[in-house]
């Protein structure tokens, strides 16, 4: 069975009626050690997220960010400023039981809501143990069960009913399901998941915004599209006037 309405689920539809949005950022800005530009980054990242305060649900921040700021920048990121905003880690956890707990316990101690796990890892000793580690620190789980770029159809996304099945069984709060390839998401909840699903694939990759949305996801994913235009602000407020709650 998927977990009860509360905890991650409820806080993240409820930021996301209050704000009226459905998108969440995803961010993946970054530059290497070698460059110095850590702090620059940092800096950037809080403009960014500044100008955004009105405009978005949640932040996805992904391993280039996570790795470029570090886990005592990210701390500062989440924690000293008042977004309002959920955060969710994009792992993609990928490892044996005892590993991804330990990685959990770090996204916990840095003050993240959420975090992503794979699900082909399998649900004995893997995502069980990922599951039961995020109830622990009070953070929500969301399993990968399709992935949006074309090469998921080639391995991936062929296991889908299996990573499905795994993933119900062992409780997660909800799904990353792709926005370019919506059949994923009309199955999940046409087997009457309640929990959340986010969709990636929105902009860049070439999903139309509010597509994902229409079939039942309740958040779109979008990052490119919003932090590599030529003004964030504007690319947002067009993306939010087809993604409003």
């Amino acid at each position: 069975m998927w977990a009860s309405l509360v905890g991650f689920i409820e806080k993240a539809l409820d930021r996301g009626s209050q704000a009226d949005s459905r998108i969440v950022l995803a961010l993946d800005l970054h530059c290497r050690l070698l460059e110095g530009c850590q702090h620059s980054l940092f800096m950037k990242i809080v403009s960014l997220l500044n100008s955004l305060r009105n405009l978005i649900a949640g932040v996805k921040i992904g391993w280039p960010t996570i790795l470029t700021l570090g886990e005592e920048s990210l701390y500062r990121l989440i924690n000293e400023y008042d977004w309002g905003f959920f955060f969710i880690a994009d792992l993609k956890l990928a490892d044996v039981g005892h590993i991804n707990r330990l990685i959990i316990q770090h996204m916990a101690d840095i003050g993240f809501d959420a975090v992503i796990s794979h699900s082909v890892i399998g649900r004995e000793k893997a995502l069980d143990e990922a599951v039961s580690t995020a109830r622990e620190n009070g953070l929500g789980i969301l399993s990968v069960v399709a992935m949006s770029h074309p090469g998921g159809e080639e391995v991936l996304n062929k296991c889908f009913e299996d990573n499905l099945r795994i993933s119900l069984e062992a409780g997660v709060d909800g799904f990353i399901l792709p926005a370019t390839m919506p059949r994923y998401i009309e199955i999940v909840r046409e087997r009457g998941f309640k929990g959340l699903i986010l969709s990636p694939g929105v902009g860049a990759q070439g999903a139309e915004p509010g597509s994902a949305v229409s079939m039942g996801a309740d958040f779109e994913i979008i990052g490119r599209g919003i932090y590599k235009s030529g003004d964030p602000v504007k690319a947002a407020k067009w993306f939010l006037e087809r993604l409003r709650w």
